[in-house]
């Protein structure tokens, strides 16, 4: 019979009395220990995880009140420290204690960001380490330390940094100095109650830290709420003797929010982890209003896209038509400001009329590989839309996606901002669907994400009635409001498009553009049954927004939770949404 023990410590959590509660089990099951043992953590790296980071201007991270000089984890991306490539050079600087300075030791590192010189000790140890992270997310730099680079007791790393670099919320960096033929398996993971981390309310929040050491050691425990708001910062110690420590959430995560959970033990060495909560997701609310005038502003481009003739052409695409099942078609249209927009139409060869989808892009995504879209064994009809200023449809509108960008153009004039355009010309993708005698008018869905979700919401309220399904992935713009309070950064990404207009306007007055623009406000007037897919890493377009729009949404919806995602790893569950759609669809009784 398995033996467990309680032991209690007593912690104060703003203001109010709390238990931490270890449970000590002699008998644990296997397949935990082969989970735990396979995080990606060294053995007795003797480098913390918290950093000092300092840069060399702070006229960047002024824009938004960021410190140029302040503590960073190595657990997290950059942009969800407040940090990213436009903030210039920097340097990491920790300090770190060794024990037997006669050891070899072997320093790893994998940083997402360019590293222009390390340093230990004064001494030099590399330089020009290039960022791999969109050539190779797991790939690391390995250093033997020669003898005399380190020294008994403290010793300093500087590494001098530029170019911090986009993650999508997944930090993958990797910094250990570790003894050579250590030996050592300090381990530590937290599990959540749920398998998804979504907390209803029905369940106790309970967060397990699994671990194990050799040794007494301390647990540091933070937790802060995606609005970068501190709920509990608290040291806890371990003994090796134990295997677990039970953390009560019940009253720390009470409010409907999304909680980052972040625990770092320091043991022989350090290791750590992190894990996101969502506590009543369905009940996290905004109190940003729809701006006066929404409506008629939509209106108006409606009416204005109406008197353009739409001009629809077709040119089937043989060499395309020769790698798939089905003919391959690009259309160009004839959209606001007389613009003309194109896309690839996928065709089956079959007869009568087909479930059709519209596909909508992400930022600065034009659709430029659709092998999955040629080498799909289906029956349904598609529309990858290539909106203004994105593939195909980049020859006369082309700002780019740095600054200003597609986002920042003209952004201090409601006229003429270019996601007013953007959004028509789905409008139009739509009105040529219908057009088409192969197209089930009935059974339309449209899909995308990231900006391809806003794109969605959008297109799924505009068109509410041609509209029979929509999907979308933590979606862009949305909320916009709270958006630069959780990534920062925008704000400052808002204020240097201004500053390339010559500052037209205040931000405050930018803002308001940006409310006309939010797809936010579009979520009520949707109509057909929707399904949204969200990343809690995801720290370019975070779940709080596109969970205030799931729930203004009146319509049947559903969302499905990736708890161990960013917002790169989000577009990866094409099967998952591709199958929700053909199933909603083929469900409705076409007239």
């Amino acid at each position: 019979m398995t033996e467990t023990h309680y032991v209690c410590m007593f912690l104060s959590i703003k203001g109010i009395p709390y238990f931490v509660k270890h449970l000590i089990s002699r008998n644990f099951i296997v397949s935990f220990w082969l989970c735990l043992f396979g995080v990606n953590v060294s053995a007795q790296n003797i480098l913390p995880y918290y950093w000092r980071i300092n840069f060399k201007n702070d006229t960047s991270v002024n824009t938004r009140h960021a410190k140029a000089h302040s503590i960073v984890s190595t657990l997290l991306s950059w942009e969800r420290q407040g940090y990213f490539a436009g903030d210039g050079d920097c340097t990491l600087t920790s300090n770190f204690e060794v024990k037997d300075a006669n050891l070899k030791y072997v320093l790893t590192i994998r940083l997402q960001c360019d590293v222009n010189s390390l340093r230990i000790n004064g001494k030099y140890i590399a330089s020009d380490l290039k960022n791999q992270f969109w050539s190779d997310k797991k790939t690391f730099t390995q250093l033997p330390l020669k003898k005399g680079i380190l020294k008994k007791g403290k010793n300093t790393i500087t590494i001098y940094c530029s170019s911090l670099g986009y993650t999508g919320g997944i930090s993958h960096s990797l910094l250990t100095v570790t003894p050579a033929k250590d030996k050592s398996n300090e381990r530590l993971l937290i599990t959540l109650p749920t398998r998804n981390h979504v907390c209803l309310g029905e369940e106790d929040k309970i967060a397990t830290i699994h671990y194990f050491t050799s040794q007494e050691s301390s647990l540091r425990l933070r937790i802060e709420t995606d609005f970068h708001q501190p709920c509990i910062d608290t040291l806890i110690s371990l003994s090796p003797k134990d295997t677990l420590v039970h953390i009560d959430l019940n009253r720390i995560c009470e409010e409907p929010e999304f909680y980052q959970i972040t625990a770092v033990m320091h043991g022989e060495g350090y290791t750590g982890n992190v894990q996101w909560m969502a506590v009543k997701p369905e009940e996290v609310s905004c109190n940003n209003q729809t701006i006066r005038g929404f409506d008629d502003y939509w209106d108006k481009a409606k009416a204005e896209l109406a008197a353009i003739s739409p001009n629809f052409r077709m040119h089937k695409v043989d060499s395309l038509c020769r790698k798939s099942q089905r003919d391959v078609y690009i259309v160009e249209m004839q959209s606001l400001g007389n613009l003309t927009i194109r896309g690839y139409y996928f065709v089956p060869r079959t007869e009568g009329k087909h479930i059709t989808v519209l596909q909508v892009p992400g930022y600065g995504w034009g659709f430029e590989n659709i092998d999955d879209m040629l080498n799909a064994k289906t029956n349904r009809i598609e529309l990858a839309l290539c909106v203004r200023g994105h593939g195909i449809s980049a020859d006369v509108f082309n700002p780019g996606f740095e600054t200003p960008g597609v986002w920042g153009y003209k952004l201090y004039n409601s006229d003429s901002i270019a996601y007013r355009a953007i959004y028509m010309d789905c409008v139009r993708a739509v009105d040529f669907l219908c057009s088409r005698p192969e197209v089930d008018i009935h059974r339309i869905a449209v899909k995308g994400g990231s900006q391809g979700g806003g794109l969605t919401l959008a297109t799924a309220a505009l068109c509410s009635d041609k509209i029979a399904a929509c999907a979308y992935f933590d979606p862009f713009p949305c909320d916009m409001r709270h958006q630069i309070r959780i990534r920062t950064t925008c704000e400052t990404e808002l204020k240097n498009n201004l500053s390339y207009y010559g500052n037209p306007c205040s931000f405050g007055d930018a803002m308001n553009v940006q409310d006309l623009i939010d797809t936010r406000s579009f979520a009520s007037e949707i109509k057909c049954p929707v399904l949204y897919t969200a990343a809690l890493f995801d720290d370019d377009c975070p779940v709080h927004g596109g969970f205030t729009a799931y729930n203004l949404i009146k319509s049947p919806k559903q969302y499905k939770v990736f708890p161990n995602d960013g917002h790169i790893e989000g577009f990866a569950h094409d099967a998952i949404i591709m199958n929700w759609i053909d199933t909603t669809l083929s469900s409705k009784i076409s007239n």
